[in-house]
């Protein structure tokens, strides 16, 4: 199957040999341009090194429809807010507008090996990133003394459904206005502090970070077969 996605398909019939012996399989218009055949993923989640760890970060959060973090304890309190934009989803984080560049920095208070990384982002306009409308950057740099960091890449915001894997949970209305993102190592980093340096291009909410020590990902085939 090629393609960018997922293919839109209008009908599909599936029935045993004998009774379709007269039904040619594949694609009604007999094209198949070919391509590698789509697997999905099953994942698993590490342990998160940031949970109940302090942080700071460089511009206060604004107040606007509750948001704001007067302990300094939201972002890491294991609290991860709606997957829904809108509503009360403010009032779990933190909020920055537009032009701001934030930067969080989590103090995971030893040193770690880090292996990913996972942000629930949202904001207002409420952008889907499975429709490539999510403009905001968010960059990940680490350091082991507090002084020097180092880049370790950037959140893909811009998703396809083949970045999803298979055990997400997904509301009703199929979209990701209020995801969390991960970014995944080629391999672990040693790192005490963690920075997430945000680029707001809109009213942007954030209500949770996290450093993992791995992220985990098998093929998980949800094709069709009789029993």
């Amino acid at each position: 199957m090629a393609g960018a996605d997922h293919p839109i398909v209008q009908s599909l019939r599936i029935s045993d040999a004998e009774a379709a012996k007269d039904i040619r399989p594949g694609y009604s218009d007999g094209r198949d341009v070919g391509g590698e055949k789509f697997v999905p993923r099953w994942v698993t989640y590490g342990k998160n090194l940031a949970l109940g760890k302090p942080y700071t970060v460089s511009i206060p959060s604004g107040t606007n429809w509750g948001a704001g973090d007067p302990e300094g304890k939201k972002l890491t309190d294991g609290i991860i807010g709606p997957p829904y934009a809108g509503g009360i989803a403010a009032s779990f984080g933190l909020l920055w507008t537009e032009g701001q560049k934030p930067a969080i920095t989590v103090d995971l208070q030893d040193p770690h090996r880090c292996g990913a990384f996972r942000i629930h982002l949202t904001g207002y306009p409420f952008w889907d990133a499975l429709k490539g409308e999510v403009r905001d950057q968010i960059e990940v740099l680490t350091s082991t003394d507090g002084r020097e960091f180092t880049s370790q890449g950037f959140f893909k915001l811009d998703l396809r459904w083949k970045d999803l894997p298979a055990n997400l949970m997904w509301p009703d209305e199929e979209n990701a206005t209020a995801p969390v993102f991960d970014l995944v190592l080629p391999r672990p980093v040693e790192a005490r502090y963690v920075r997430f340096a945000v680029t707001a291009r809109r009213f942007v909410q954030i209500s949770e970070v996290q450093v993992l020590d791995r992220i985990d990902s098998k093929p998980f085939d949800l094709r069709i077969a009789l029993p």
